[in-house]
């Protein structure tokens, strides 16, 4: 990588503190798109180069090493100012370039907070991407915040409207997404940012962990594998024949739990969870499950055994590193999460569910509209229906088929996006 900071270098990224801003001379009735920062991978970039084929023009502004490797050119610059500086710097280069439209991965990144409140003041198109709702076949498109910033209604009868106005809607392409490729390209990413960071000394990342932690986490993870899945073996296996509650963590730092959610960390959540769980039936288990993506910096297996023991609970809670999620679906009693993605697939799979923060899916008459030590005691059953009329109305509003990670899968996104984008 140590090339890298070479490429920078002789691409002028290193001479200013700040790139300079060239104000465009292209047609001005045709809409610019700017892209901030994605997904570790090439997805904006072959976004970005499909708009241009429709006539668009496209800018993309990088902030690290990653961001350059993910996006080179053309119509690429480098942002390495300072935090503070970043909204002026960002307002003189929209108006310099006749922004119309600014694409982002993720709302609450501290770069996309200050686009968003611009774009806003300026009356500007913000378009958010994220992973999907519904998974694996889709991926989220919103014209403004997603999650708990989404303009999704909540309400049944608002969302019935939005149904009955998309009609029928054709089956999901099915898409295949694969974690050595998602691995591949956040690994190079953040090795990228890595070697440039001493460019880019400005740029502080979003996430809970360094990427060296991270790194180094991983590879702890890698290693103990095999002793993660007898682990969550002997686990599932204690609970044989007894009813239990699926709760699935989330990763710390998420801003689905920072800033959707009455906690302040996934800690906390499982604190609150865990004593809450005292008040259930004496005969029912709570099965803690870690989330797939989780490096595991913070010993989840340790934190949860050890804060059951506390409680007295350690016959009644289990923890799982590493299983299937459908098969924990099929026999569980109830989900309960803080605005997890495995929500919706619970609901699919029949599977009451308990929400504890916002979630774009926590609609009454969809999910359980009971407190939390009613839900331990007599989940109540899914409305099947409701929850049909929620996913139509989901996909007509805030979805599009494809995925991230195989080539197949980012065709197809690619072009569902440029046709979303186009309707606009």
């Amino acid at each position: 990588m140590a090339s890298l900071a070479c490429a920078l270098l002789e691409d002028g990224v290193a001479d200013d503190a700040v790139a300079r801003v060239e104000p465009v001379t292209a047609a001005r009735t045709a809409r610019h798109f700017l892209f901030l920062q994605g997904l570790p991978g090439p997805f904006f970039r072959r976004l970005g180069a499909a708009l241009r084929d429709e006539g668009a023009l496209v800018s993309r502004i990088n902030f690290n090493g990653g961001d350059w490797l993910d996006w080179p050119g053309p119509g690429a610059i480098a942002y390495r100012g300072t935090p503070a500086d970043w909204p002026r710097w960002l307002e003189g280069f929209v108006d310099d370039r006749r922004i119309t439209d600014i694409i982002v991965f993720g709302d609450l990144r501290p770069i996309h907070r200050a686009a968003r409140v611009l774009a806003d003041r300026r009356g500007l198109g913000f378009v958010t991407f994220e992973e999907g709702y519904l998974r694996p076949n889709h991926v989220t498109m919103e014209r403004g915040g997603v999650n708990g910033h989404s303009s999704f209604p909540r309400s049944l009868h608002a969302v019935r409207l939005i149904a009955d106005r998309a009609g029928a809607l054709g089956e999901a392409v099915p898409v295949e997404n694969r974690f050595r490729r998602r691995a591949g390209e956040a690994t190079l990413y953040y090795a990228a940012t890595h070697a440039a960071a001493p460019i880019f000394r400005h740029y502080r990342t979003h996430r809970h962990a360094s990427p060296l932690r991270e790194g180094a986490a991983w590879v702890r993870r890698y290693a103990r594998r095999w002793a993660e899945r007898r682990a969550s073996r002997d686990a599932l296996a204690g609970l044989a024949g007894r009813p239990f509650f699926l709760f699935p963590l989330q990763l710390e730092g998420d801003a689905q739990i920072t800033a959707h959610s009455p906690f302040a960390s996934m800690r906390d959540a499982v604190v609150q969870v865990l004593d809450a769980f005292r008040n259930a039936p004496p005969d029912v288990a709570l099965l803690v499950k870690q989330h797939p993506l989780d490096p595991d910096v913070d010993n989840w297996r340790g934190f949860v055994t050890d804060r059951a023991a506390t409680l007295g609970l350690s016959d009644r809670v289990a923890f799982i590193e590493r299983f299937d999620l459908m098969p924990l679906l099929r026999v569980a009693r109830g989900v309960v999460t803080v605005n997890s993605s495995v929500g919706p697939l619970a609901l699919a799979a029949g599977v009451p569910v308990k929400v504890l923060g916002t979630a774009i899916y926590d609609v009454p008459g969809v999910t359980a509209a009971v407190p939390l030590d009613a839900f331990w005691r007599a989940p109540p059953p899914v409305d099947t229906g409701a929850f049909d009329i929620f996913c139509r109305a989901l996909r007509a509003k805030s979805l599009i088929n494809g995925g991230f990670h195989s080539e197949a899968a980012l065709d197809l996104l690619v072009r569902n996006a440029v046709a979303r984008l186009r309707d606009r």
